[in-house]
């Protein structure tokens, strides 16, 4: 029974005749169903549909896993030539290879949304046995006691439960895209996380201060994932700060730049961390990249809490950025648009 799953088939019009998941020795390591066919070996794969797998395309394939890059090949079949398309796919520490044969006139923006549907299946797949797993080695450690291997046990798996629970809320937010919108005050939603967070902050001495401007005009939204958001960024700030240091949250009104316009409502969330190296910082937002790489980096995390918050902000047809010093700390900042009619009071 393969671990990968697809909960919607792939079918011969989306442009993809099948996927398979690889390791770096090209083993078969998971499958996207099709037509219920089970595909043991990359031959079988290429056989069921009729594929030319030789030396020469298994010596390409190689030769880009060697390089960990992506590569797109042409492999014929006995009626039309394909596109074979090799996809790095990071899970977790593990990394793995998407094989996908498709049709040669796909778009780019079809192989995103391949791509995107591809991780939110992995992820709703692997967050049940995930659950109950952590379920499990909760009741021994209660039953036998918190040893040291119990406790480690538990807090690895809680660190995969969380970015399972990251990647589906992406998703659901992609699904629901705005249907929940609603106007909203930005204080409602600050006081929300703050108080929600505050009890984590509260465990290290770390005070969490607000400074909203007077009378902000309400901002156009869906309050649960705006609340997500800044949930997202004070988790950061909390966990890249010394103890007994002090986290600000600052909202401010900015005019907009032509009279047509609407303004917008800016949103800082600033710390006294560690900071972030210039280098990085374009690079932060990016799905699965992490500042802090190897088995000796100091703070745990997969490198998708701020992937998904650029996700928010920009489905509220907002923009985030950052302004960071190594060694003093950084603020997060992100702007969502006023809602109609309310900027005319403002005036």
């Amino acid at each position: 029974m393969p671990w990968l799953k697809s909960e919607r088939k792939v079918h011969f019009e989306e442009g993809i005749y099948g996927v398979v998941l690889i390791d770096d020795d090209l083993q078969v390591k998971g499958l996207i169903d099709h037509d219920a066919e089970r595909f043991r070996t990359l031959k079988d794969f290429f056989n069921h549909f009729n594929v030319d797998y030789r030396e020469n395309e298994e010596k390409l394939l190689r030769d880009a896993i060697s390089q960990n890059r992506e590569a797109v090949l042409e492999v014929s079949s006995r009626k039309e030539t394909m596109n074979l398309i090799l996809l790095p796919l990071k899970l977790g520490e593990e990394k793995k290879w998407l094989l996908i044969l498709k049709r040669r006139d796909i778009t780019l923006d079809e192989l995103a949304e391949i791509k995107d549907n591809i991780l939110a299946n992995v992820s709703h797949e692997l967050l049940t046995p995930v659950t109950i797993a952590k379920a499990s080695l909760e009741i021994a450690a209660s039953e036998s006691g918190w040893d040291e291997v119990l406790v480690s046990a538990v807090n690895a798996i809680e660190r995969l439960e969380n970015l399972l629970k990251d990647l589906v809320k992406l998703e659901e937010l992609k699904q629901r895209s705005l249907e929940r919108s609603q106007a909203l005050k930005v204080e409602d939603i600050i006081a929300e996380a703050v108080r929600i967070i505050g009890k984590i902050a509260e465990e290290r001495d770390i005070s969490i201060t607000t400074s909203i401007e007077d009378d902000l005009p309400e901002v156009e939204g869906d309050r649960d994932a705006l609340v997500h958001l800044l949930l997202l960024l004070l988790n950061n700030a909390v966990k890249f700060s010394k103890d007994g240091s002090e986290v600000q949250v600052i909202a401010r009104w900015v005019p907009a730049e032509r009279s047509l316009d609407r303004g917008k409502v800016e949103v800082r969330v600033k710390d006294t961390g560690i900071g972030i190296p210039p280098e990085e910082q374009e690079r932060i937002f990016d799905l699965f990249y992490q500042v802090e790489r190897g088995p000796s980096r100091r703070y745990s995390g997969m490198g998708v809490g701020l992937f998904l918050a650029k996700s928010i902000v920009e489905a509220h047809g907002g923009s985030i950025w950052v302004e960071s010093e190594p060694g003093r700390g950084s603020t997060f900042y992100f702007t969502l648009p006023t809602s109609s009619g309310i900027e005319k009071r403002r005036l």
